[in-house]
């Protein structure tokens, strides 16, 4: 008996470690909208905040699909959350096209990180990406 107590709280606690992946699944499930992008190269950072037709709207829709819409065309990928703040774009073979850092999402803003490649040869360079995103609401256009 007094065994059987710390494996049950061991399981518990185990069962317990999916539950965030899983609500972060649910909070990421609608269609986001850019707000911004901050670029961010070896101390210097620039943002872009004029929203025009080159930002996508991204749809995050249940079963791992994710709809990239950019006027009138769209793309399809595949996503997972592998971990409370890892999110991974696939295309349909499975083969892995980006990663990213979730940096906060709540049920009306998403803010992801991704490391860039470094543009010149060399240590200690330092380059990402931050997107801003807000949900928008379903029915709105």
């Amino acid at each position: 008996m007094k065994r059987i107590i710390p494996i049950l709280l061991l399981i518990i606690g185990l069962c317990r470690c999916n539950i965030p992946v899983y609500m972060q699944e649910k909070e990421l499930e609608g269609v986001w909208r850019t707000d911004s992008i901050n670029n961010f190269v070896n101390g210097f950072s620039f943002t872009n905040n004029t929203f025009d037709e080159h930002w996508s709207t991204f749809e995050y829709g249940a079963g791992g699909i994710l709809t990239e819409r950019k006027r009138e065309k769209h793309k399809t990928y595949h996503y997972k959350l592998p971990s409370r703040d890892s999110l991974v774009y696939a295309d349909s073979t499975g083969h892995q096209l980006s990663g990213f850092q979730i940096l906060k999402l709540t049920d009306s803003q998403l803010i992801l990180k991704k490391a860039q490649k470094p543009y010149l040869p060399g240590k200690n360079q330092e380059l990402f990406e931050v997107r801003f995103f807000t949900k928008i609401p379903s029915g709105a256009k």
